[in-house]
């Protein structure tokens, strides 16, 4: 398997577009916003919300690659969970530029509430679940989809 085959497959786990990481990084972001902004993803659990999407994410393409080794997979998913930090680091920018400090910490009072924090520890559930449902739904589409094409395929008048 090529390295860049890897990458490619990678980049589609993570959907991180270049160029919108460029632009992150030629932002010019307060650094009392940039430290609010990491707190609030800390409270949120931000990564670990990330790296469950991601498992479920790699769960999926490990069925639909299976030409693709296990162990890339799985040094995938180690690599992942080892350095979350360049995640956050990634995402603080983004928060920093969509709200505003103000609203940082009133984000980062309501998730150190009693309700943030049980939003909190339910959401990789939520999330989880909400993917399945996602995923149920579009094959319902697709075979609605797919059933309406036929139909109208049949209904042509030969050529």
């Amino acid at each position: 398997m090529t390295r860049a085959l890897m990458a490619a497959i990678c980049g589609l786990v993570l959907t991180v577009s270049p160029a919108a990481t460029q632009e992150q990084a030629t932002r010019k972001i307060d650094p009392a916003t940039a430290a609010a902004a990491r707190r609030l993803l800390t409270v949120t659990g931000a990564a670990k919300l990330a790296l469950n999407s991601m498992e479920t994410m790699i769960n999926a393409q490990r069925g639909a690659n299976p030409q693709i080794p296990e162990g890339f997979w799985d040094a995938f998913i180690a690599h992942a969970r080892r350095d979350t930090t360049q995640l956050l680091d990634l995402l603080v920018p983004i928060y920093a530029t969509h709200l505003t400090r103000d609203e940082i910490e009133q984000l980062i009072r309501f998730y150190e509430s009693p309700i943030g924090k049980r939003l909190t520890a339910v959401q990789p559930m939520i999330s989880q679940e909400s993917m399945v449902a996602g995923q149920t739904w579009g094959e319902a589409l697709g075979r609605i989809v797919g059933d309406s094409i036929a139909q109208a395929t049949e209904n042509l008048p030969p050529q």
